[in-house]
């Protein structure tokens, strides 16, 4: 679990610098304000850390609840003789 987190604050970290760069490029380009890099550096390391959908890091609750059924629908049947 604490290796799972520091995945996601390290990918948040470099979201966050990444979209801050990039930002601050286009608003150079195009004459915008300055603060179009941290808000976008913001709003991506928010995405990648929350990553509501669970698209980037997978929960362990889904798979878990899978085992639960799968244990419970492959049982064998039983025979009496």
């Amino acid at each position: 679990m604490l290796r799972h987190m520091k995945k996601r604050v390290l990918a948040a970290l470099l979201w966050f610098y990444a979209m801050w760069y990039a930002g601050a490029m286009v608003a150079q380009v195009f004459g915008l304000s300055p603060a179009l890099g941290p808000i976008l550096g913001t709003a991506s390391a928010a995405i990648i850390a929350v990553d509501p959908r669970h698209i980037i890091w997978k929960s362990t609750r889904p798979k878990a609840d899978a085992d639960v059924a799968t244990a419970t629908a492959v049982q064998p049947a039983q025979t009496t003789i």
